[in-house]
């Protein structure tokens, strides 16, 4: 007796998603109906398939390694801008696939991600095709051989011999700017001729039934997170040169129907901070510095940063509270009985940030 088949094996399984939380993992690997026109509904089993896999929700650990990736990046030395999607976009739809569509997918984490590789070849061929300056050109011979290559395009994203200034990772899907964290949704596209597209000798007809194609795209309203490292003047660039081309042409496939275009936010640098940046922002920030003097000098005698980092700070915090008079406040305090010892412990502290930061108590 010969073993089942493992689609037939599946078929008795109650399949739920709940089991399969990665939409890449329910598309590429499980179709619990088998496309058949024998079946009850079989024709309509790809767009089901591919409707389930828009309900699935993204999982909560991605969010943690999202964050953790920022962290990474800062380390880079990177800057970082977020791209929204004016409509639909779908990245990889010609990919290998057992659906006829395919979708490009954090293997991970099943999420949307414009690969960096789609973006750095999207900024090129906008700088060839559309900038004026020739130093951002390419030229070919009849045989597409490379016969002139402009400085400014060589510099920025290399040739056979050499790698680009700028280096562009992955644009991951900024958790939560999707509603219900949900960015897949159910597309589709209908030929209207099939047999005259598969080359076969049979003139497109007003008669032809029409054939609906399901697939996945990303919903507009998305974020990715766009990240370039590289010399700041040629980050800057590509950057200029992304926005035009996302907004204008678009990334990914079918963007001569209007798919794949994106506004591109404004770039920010995104590195570690400076030692002790973020007490000087809680310095500077202070608004109340009379109430808040204490625990600033509690913050700042436990930071571990370098001395002169340390000098540096307590000198601002100085500075501070002269501005606001304290020290003659607090030596006014000290006079009186009930307030004496508050006083004169703020009287000590300011003492202490006189040694650190090098200056003397006038008299």
């Amino acid at each position: 007796m010969s073993e089942p088949a493992l689609r037939d094996v599946l078929a008795q399984v109650e399949l739920n998603i709940r089991l399969f939380p990665h939409p890449g993992l329910w598309l590429d690997k499980l179709l619990p109906q088998q496309f058949s026109q024998r079946e009850p509904g079989g024709e309509d089993a790809y767009r089901r398939h591919f409707e389930a896999a828009t309900t699935i929700p993204i999982a909560p650990s991605y969010r943690k390694f999202y964050d953790r990736w920022k962290e990474t990046l800062k380390t880079a030395g990177v800057h970082v801008a977020e791209a929204t999607t004016l409509g639909r976009l779908v990245i990889g739809l010609g990919a290998e696939s057992v659906l006829e569509n395919a979708i490009t997918l954090h293997r991970t984490y099943g999420v949307p991600v414009i690969p960096g590789s789609a973006l750095k070849g999207l900024a090129a061929a906008y700088a060839c095709n559309r900038l004026e300056d020739e130093a951002w050109h390419i030229r070919r011979d009849k045989r597409g051989k490379i016969v002139y290559m402009g400085e400014a395009y060589k510099t920025l994203f290399g040739d056979a011999t050499l790698a680009g200034y700028v280096t562009f990772f992955d644009a991951l899907y900024v958790p939560g700017s999707a509603t219900g964290d949900r960015p897949l949704v159910l597309d589709v596209v209908t030929v209207h001729h099939k047999d005259y597209y598969q080359g076969k000798d049979s003139p497109p007809a007003d008669w032809d039934g029409p054939n609906p194609v399901p697939f996945v795209s990303v919903r507009g309203g998305v974020k990715f997170l766009v990240v370039l490292a590289g010399p700041d003047e040629w980050v800057e660039a590509v950057f200029q040169i992304l926005a035009l081309a996302l907004a204008e042409e678009g990334v990914g496939a079918k963007t001569n129907s209007g798919y794949g275009r994106m506004v591109l936010g404004k770039p920010i640098p995104y590195r570690e901070p400076e030692p002790g940046e973020d007490f000087r922002q809680k310095i500077e920030k202070a608004s109340n510095i009379n109430q808040q003097f204490v625990d600033l000098f509690t913050e700042w005698e436990s930071l571990d940063v370098p001395e002169d980092v340390k000098r540096g700070l307590a000198q601002l915090l100085l500075r501070k509270a002269e501005e606001a008079n304290l020290p003659k406040s607090w030596a006014k305090k000290a006079k009186k009985e009930k307030t004496r010892k508050k006083a004169l412990r703020n009287l000590e502290r300011y003492r202490t940030l006189l040694e650190a930061a090098g200056r003397e108590l006038l008299a």
